[in-house]
């Protein structure tokens, strides 16, 4: 429920306080007062697009704050989602700058516009003359018949399985093209991963390949030097080793003599087991060293095979080389896992199908059971507003595929006059007609479902006499269980209200200022009059204007 709203700087209103009550609250007001100045204010409160033009010409920023007084149960759960602390009296501000830019505060914390906007769905429905299109929008008439079936609670358990099967179809037609895609590379790619099972690749093949081309092509030479090494060490008749053995033992001979004799003979020993080692592996080095030409033609084979590998598969490193193969193998694997994946999203949407239909059947029948009803309540309202002769009629039918709403055909046809065929809702032309049709909808989904504060913008257009009574007296009952704010121009309409706000208009400094004043009962029968008689009010129209207080 709207507490109070502020407006600071919008247009030609320059300080702006409304406290409505919780019953029907009337705006009254001259053409060009500021009517819809105040309502186009509440529209930016609730997340219309912000207009440079709503800033006042003296300041540097325009202010739009509104109050409401929101139900715990219903409104705790949306504040967390938005991550924003709950307080029964939530706060909405808008702020907009001199260049047009705004910032929108949701109880004093950032908040964006979608944020606002899914908040202020629950806390204000605005219908005016103009909206009256409305009745044409699908949403609008489906809303309408669930809500008057009680069928909203099957509507959000329908829509979500059908969320879940839409996100499906479109996971499925993603992976289908993905699929698509490497289907065209398949065999391609089987085909260098066959070359790469072949090729056998091993880690550190390459290095260690490179490494024993050398040895083959340096072969003889490698064998040479290990002979001749070898050779000179020990096997010659005069060796390094004989001769340094016969050194060793003339120097152990000396031992007893110096003390440094005994050292050397020591170093020298060691120094003759060192080469004799060294002979040793000259021995294998040569030994290792083969001269087979096969082999050398087979190890260069094997260098031009992964040299080629590289080229094709554009890369110069031998460890990237194993990764394009691992790269290879894993889309090829990918492949047959999005071939898994497709089937089981397949029947994972045939399972939500299933559901669906059984869900959307029992909408279908909830629908067709209020229908009847719902064109009975409507026609009964619209008897009370002197249409006796008008029908409306939900024309419902099954429809093979599934859509937000079910499985149902809608169509929604209206006469106001006997003798006239039912046509569709945007053939009415009369803005009469639809502005008490409007009423009446607007009526029945107030007893049916949870809404927040109902504003009506001058939804009396074109009506008047009884008529506009009668939309008084719907108003006034509506309000019983909403707050309700109705802007005007009927006096009929204008009596029932439990509290009277007039727009007004005057000069400052060279400037026109709209303004809201809150009227007494004094001033009710007053402005009343006026809307009765002009603004000469006589001592007649005043008597009407205490009549219609009086009665209502």
């Amino acid at each position: 429920m709207l507490q109070k709203l502020s407006i600071s700087n919008f247009t030609i209103i320059r300080e702006l306080v409304m406290q409505p009550v919780k019953g029907l609250n009337i705006i009254t007001g001259e053409t060009g007062a500021g009517k819809s100045i105040i309502l186009d204010a509440i529209d930016l409160v609730l997340g219309s697009r912000a207009d440079v033009k709503s800033q006042g010409t003296d300041s540097g920023k325009c202010v739009v704050e509104a109050e409401f007084l929101v139900d715990k149960t219903r409104f705790e759960p949306l504040f967390k989602s938005m991550d924003i602390d709950f307080e029964p009296v939530c706060i909405v501000r808008r702020e907009i700058n001199s260049a047009g830019k705004s910032r929108t505060f949701i109880n004093d914390t950032p908040a964006s516009l979608a944020q606002l906007k899914s908040l202020a769905d629950k806390l204000v429905s605005i219908h005016s003359q103009h909206e009256n299109t409305h009745l044409n929008d699908r949403d609008f008439q489906f809303n309408l018949l669930d809500g008057f079936a009680n069928a909203m609670d099957e509507r959000v358990s329908y829509r979500t399985q059908y969320r879940l099967f839409r996100q499906n179809e479109a996971l499925l037609k993603d992976l289908l093209h993905k699929q698509q895609e490497l289907m065209k590379e398949k065999d391609y790619l089987q085909f260098l991963l066959n070359e790469f099972e072949q090729a056998g690749l091993q880690p550190g093949e390459e290095e260690s390949l490179e490494t024993e081309l050398n040895l083959l092509t340096n072969a003889e030479q490698v064998a040479q030097v290990a002979d001749l090494l070898e050779h000179t060490i020990t096997d010659s008749e005069n060796s390094v080793a004989d001769t340094l053995t016969q050194l060793k033992n003339r120097l152990k001979q000396l031992e007893p003599v110096s003390p440094l004799a005994k050292e050397l003979f020591e170093r020298l020993q060691s120094a003759v087991i060192e080469l004799k080692d060294i002979a040793s592996e000259a021995a294998g080095l040569r030994e290792s060293v083969s001269m087979d030409g096969n082999r050398q033609e087979l190890v260069n084979e094997r260098l031009n095979m992964i040299q080629n590998l590289k080229r094709k598969h554009g890369v110069t490193e031998y460890a990237d080389l194993l990764k394009e193969h691992e790269s290879i193998a894993d889309k090829l694997l990918n492949i047959g896992n999005i071939d898994q994946e497709v089937e089981r999203i397949k029947t994972s949407n045939e399972d939500i199908q299933a559901r669906l239909r059984i869900s959307s059947g029992k909408l279908h029948a909830l629908r067709i059971q209020s229908a009847g009803k719902l064109e009975e309540k409507i026609g009964s309202l619209l008897k009370d507003l002197e249409m006796p002769n008008a029908r409306i009629s939900f024309e419902l039918s099954p429809q093979e595929t599934f859509d937000e709403y079910g499985a149902s055909s809608l169509q929604v046809k209206f006469t106001a006059n006997l003798g006239m065929p039912l046509q569709a809702l945007n053939k009415v032309a009369s803005g009469g007609e639809l502005s008490r049709l409007a009423l009446c909808i607007r009526c029945i989904q107030a007893s049916n479902e949870q809404l927040g504060t109902l504003i009506f913008d001058e939804i009396d257009t074109g009506v008047s006499g009884k008529v506009a009574a009668t939309m008084g007296k719907m108003l006034k009952q509506v309000a019983a269980h909403h707050q309700v704010i109705t802007v005007t121009h009927l006096p009929q309409v204008a009596g029932y209200g439990e509290e009277h706000f007039m727009v007004c208009k005057k000069e400052e400094n060279n400037t026109t200022v709209s303004y809201l004043k809150r009227l007494n009962r004094n001033e009710r029968v007053e402005e009343l009059a006026k809307m009765l008689s002009g603004n000469q009010t006589s001592e007649i129209a005043k008597k009407n204007a205490k009549e219609l207080l009086k009665v209502n």
